[in-house]
């Protein structure tokens, strides 16, 4: 096993003035080889150190540096005894500095690159941002890995050297290390509380007038794709639309890694397990047999999957489906489906295709690139006549805003179908909603008052049927 640097805790704070400092101090050589000896005695002492709370490790750790320093004969002050007990806990249980940004909400992602390299984090609407973590071993590199994963009961070796899990808090983990890389991980983490629908529309990801014309798709028998590229928030949104959804009805969700996070009581999650031969594709065909009133399916990328999907579709089981896939457009999933062998008249099924997609944005006064996510389009799928899509929405990035009319649409058509009333009627339904969703955003409810507020407008606080 290689190391960038002779180095016994396997990493190091390399600089002062980073611009996310992770919180743990630069030490000597003598004082990590001090800290690297407390920690060895410290495991000796308690070997499930893991089942440990960290404030007792803390306490043992700081009697078994104070007895090592007394019995070695090495002068310490009360500070010094201070961030040499806390650089050992977090070698030990704070996955060598990783627990700050990991705790930071503010973080959307972690990224270790390599031996040597700086530890990277995203920072919500500011972007990337170098830390003052440094990784020099690739021993502490897969410890960390490994404790991250343990309680998945997964691991990561040299015969496995690849490993993707999620963690206890919902975060997604991806971790590689040689031959397949010189040894990394990305972290994605995920917004412990969803979103509302209001605040895509504070974000301006949606309008409230194109929210209040997909609350009244979610609460019918409609098939939605969202597509866009990686990290767009396409679950995001997906989860924000299911506030619409009736809260009593039964939602039978597929995925590879769990990420969709709805406010319904009567939910079943079914995770695909690649090591256990249980694929995407046999889960979804499984829905046929579970009469559920609601499919999603977190991601669709094979034919299969796809196939499956849309098999779900047409036989009916569900009222209605929803899935994600990668593509910058409506017309790019259609044409992608097309590749993969699926017919038009089965792409056909899919009702409408929201597309999000994650763009830079520049702020020529200040000088500094940005990011933001925005929904770009709302299509229908045309059902007749020359394939293809018709646009209902689009985004006029001058106003930062998405513009359109559902006026005269074949959705606004089947909505009204489904209400039992004219065009006009809907489109007056869906104006009141606008109103509603506009009032309720300046509330500034939390997730589970703006659910209960949406439930209580659309089905009177029964939940449905």
């Amino acid at each position: 096993m290689t190391s960038v640097k002779k180095n016994p805790l396997g990493w190091e704070v390399i600089s002062r003035d980073a611009p996310y400092p992770i919180g743990l101090p630069r030490l000597s050589e003598e004082e990590r080889e001090v800290v690297a000896a407390v920690i060895e005695k410290f495991r000796e002492h308690s070997r499930e150190k893991e089942t440990e709370k960290p404030e007792d490790a803390k306490r043992a750790l700081s009697k078994l540096l104070l007895h090592y320093c007394n019995e070695n004969g090495i002068e310490t002050d009360s500070a010094q005894e201070e961030y040499l007990a806390g650089a050992a806990i977090a070698t030990i249980a704070g996955f060598c500095g990783l627990q700050k940004p990991l705790s930071d909400e503010r973080i959307e992602e972690i990224s270790v690159i390599g031996l040597g390299k700086p530890v990277w984090i995203f920072l919500r609407n500011e972007g990337w941002k170098k830390t003052d973590l440094v990784f020099t071993s690739e021993e502490a590199l897969v410890d960390v890995i490994n404790a991250m994963a343990r309680s998945m009961g997964r691991r990561i070796t040299y015969q496995k050297p690849k490993i993707n899990a999620v963690l206890p808090d919902g975060s997604r983990l991806h971790a590689s290390i040689p031959p397949l890389s010189d040894g990394e991980i990305t972290i994605r983490k995920f917004k412990q509380t969803p979103f509302t629908p209001c605040e895509l529309a504070q974000n301006r990801t949606l309008t409230f007038a194109s929210l209040a014309f997909l609350w009244a798709v979610m609460q019918f028998d409609f098939r939605v794709l969202v597509c866009g590229n990686t990290a767009s928030g396409k679950t995001t949104t997906l989860n924000a639309l299911f506030s619409f959804v009736p809260a009593n009805e039964r939602i039978v969700i597929f995925e590879e890694t769990p990420e969709i996070c709805i406010p319904h009581e009567h939910a079943l999650r079914l995770v695909s397990n690649e090591e256990l031969g249980i694929d995407m594709n046999s889960l979804v065909w499984d829905s046929l047999r579970m009469r559920p009133d609601r499919v999603i399916v977190g991601e669709v990328r094979t034919k299969e999957e796809i196939g499956g999907l849309i098999e779900t579709m047409l036989a009916g089981q569900a009222r209605g489906s929803y899935a994600t896939m990668h593509a910058q457009s409506a017309s790019e999933a259609l044409q992608r489906m097309l590749r993969l062998g699926i017919s038009e008249m089965d792409c056909r099924s899919i009702d409408l295709i929201i597309t999000q997609r994650r763009i830079s944005t520049y702020d020529s006064r200040k000088r500094k690139m940005g990011e933001n996510r925005r929904v770009m389009e709302i299509c229908e799928v045309k059902k007749e006549g020359e394939f293809g899509v018709e646009k209902l929405f689009d985004y006029d990035a001058e106003r930062d805003a998405l513009c359109g009319s559902m006026k005269g649409s074949e959705t606004v058509r089947r909505i009204a179908s489904f209400f039992g009333g004219s065009e006009k009627e809907v489109l007056k339904e869906i104006g009141r909603r606008e109103a509603f969703l506009e009032k309720l955003a300046g509330g500034k409810p939390s997730y589970a008052e703006s659910c209960g507020r949406i439930q209580k407008f659309s089905y009177g606080g029964g939940g449905g049927n």
